[in-house]
């Protein structure tokens, strides 16, 4: 470790343990003034959609700009795995075609339609979802849970560190689910570790460099940029339940459209 970068580490750690002890000191309060302000309300860029709540382009533009959903780097066994399970083409047919989504794990929440906003604090940075899913980023020094206290959940466990302006979050102990919906074969082992590089690019822009890292499941690292656009045309959040607020039944194996 350089001289500098072992000076930033101590004071970081000067700065935990006075935080802890005094919520209101001076020094959380410096440390609070110079973190970068992410306030607002963001939507993944992916999802450019019109006053129709839909993506101009449908399903074939919408799936040009998804990342998630493309052919991970698997080694040859789960490759294997993979391609036997893409025979099956009726199956995915019709997961396709009947699937709704009110919830997502990670990383596939990064990459969601819904709505979110970022607060921002010396002990925490946390992400609110309009669909009511929350994910904390804990930046107070705390490390992940030992190996008996940790178990797998759909949004993992997430530590990070500041670097200038650059939100670097480490996560893990996520559950094996599919990476996203659309790719319902593309999984990853319980080691799978992601490193996200988040930043400001502009006023309206953040960026998420991602990182998957899955000794098990893949051949080498899958990386992505994942980017998100702010909202100007709104100033408030509004949560919603789309379980209370369902207007798409499947009948007959179809999804149907219900009247209000």
């Amino acid at each position: 470790m350089n001289r500098g970068r072992l000076s930033a580490t101590l004071l970081a750690l000067l700065c935990v343990s006075i935080v802890r002890a005094d919520p209101n000191s001076a020094a959380r309060v410096r440390t609070f003034a110079s973190l970068p302000d992410w306030t607002g309300i963001w939507q993944s860029a992916a999802w450019p959609t019109d006053v129709s709540g839909r993506v101009p382009g449908g399903e074939e533009k919408l799936r040009s700009g998804l990342q998630l959903i493309r052919h991970p780097p698997y080694n040859a066994e789960w490759e294997a795995n993979f391609q036997a399970g893409m025979q099956n083409t009726a199956a995915l047919a019709a997961r396709s075609a009947t699937f709704k989504v009110c919830s997502r794990g990670f990383p596939a929440i990064m990459e969601a339609p819904w709505l979110f906003q970022i607060v921002v604090l010396p002990e925490e940075t946390v992400l609110i979802f309009e669909n009511q899913q929350v994910r904390h980023v804990y930046t107070d020094g705390r490390r992940h849970p030992p190996k008996k206290d940790l178990w797998p959940t759909r949004l993992g466990d997430s530590i990070g560190h500041w670097e200038g302006d650059t939100l670097i979050v480490d996560t893990i102990a996520r559950t094996s689910e599919p990476i996203a919906p659309r790719a319902w074969l593309s999984v990853l082992s319980d080691g799978a570790h992601v490193t996200e590089r988040l930043r400001m690019v502009n006023r309206n822009e953040i960026e998420d460099q991602l990182t998957i890292e899955d000794p098990v499941a893949l051949a080498q690292p899958w990386r992505m940029a994942l980017e998100f656009k702010r909202v100007a045309e709104m100033n408030r959040m509004y949560p919603f339940d789309c379980k209370e607020n369902e207007r798409n039944p499947v009948i007959d194996g179809k999804m149907t459209i219900a009247t209000p």
